[in-house]
């Protein structure tokens, strides 16, 4: 699990992100494409937003995968997002950098958040690691390219060629 969140942050680090302004502070409206992983021991589902709104999600579960039906992305949407570091054990902030780490560890195993916002784009992750209700990781990355989407849809492993070429379609990203 630890592996799996450390490539979805080097994902994050090689998408192209806009500069900053010329006092250095990263622009204020977020714009782009948001990409998002939610993933548990045994399921990861994969949802992509675009600037206009579309949303289109893929499941991968046991080896097999599928698009999002309306339903689970209605039920997605509903999720909240990853928490805020509130209470950060590390924090740094510099003209168009801010990034915020905090952990803990619990009865239900190690758990941790990581926020970075960067050159128009924010990356949040929270994440616990073992305990009663197992591994489980949401990474929300907003503000990203539509070849940054498209790079992230396609390098999706757990989605089938198929599922990856609909959800492609799906936002218009087919190349």
């Amino acid at each position: 699990m630890r592996v799996w969140i450390a490539g979805l942050a080097l994902l994050a680090a090689a998408c192209d992100s806009a500069p900053p302004s010329a006092d250095g502070a990263a622009p204020a409206a977020q714009s782009g494409y948001v990409l998002e992983v939610h993933a548990t021991d045994g399921e990861q589902l994969y949802v992509v937003t675009a600037p206009d709104g579309t949303s289109v999600g893929g499941r991968a579960a046991g080896g097999a995968s599928a698009l999002m039906d309306a339903s689970s992305m209605q039920a997605f949407a509903a999720t909240p997002p990853p928490e805020p570091v509130t209470d950060p054990a590390v924090s740094f902030r510099a003209p168009g950098l801010s990034l915020a780490i905090s952990g803990d560890e619990t009865a239900d195993g190690e758990g941790g958040n990581v926020a970075i916002a960067i050159g128009g784009q924010t990356i949040n992750v929270d994440a616990q690691d073992g305990g009663e209700t197992g591994d489980r990781a949401n990474v929300r990355i907003a503000g990203v390219s539509a070849q940054d989407a498209r790079d992230f849809i396609n390098e999706a492993e757990e989605l089938s060629a198929e599922v990856r070429t609909q959800m492609l379609a799906a936002l218009n990203l087919e190349q």
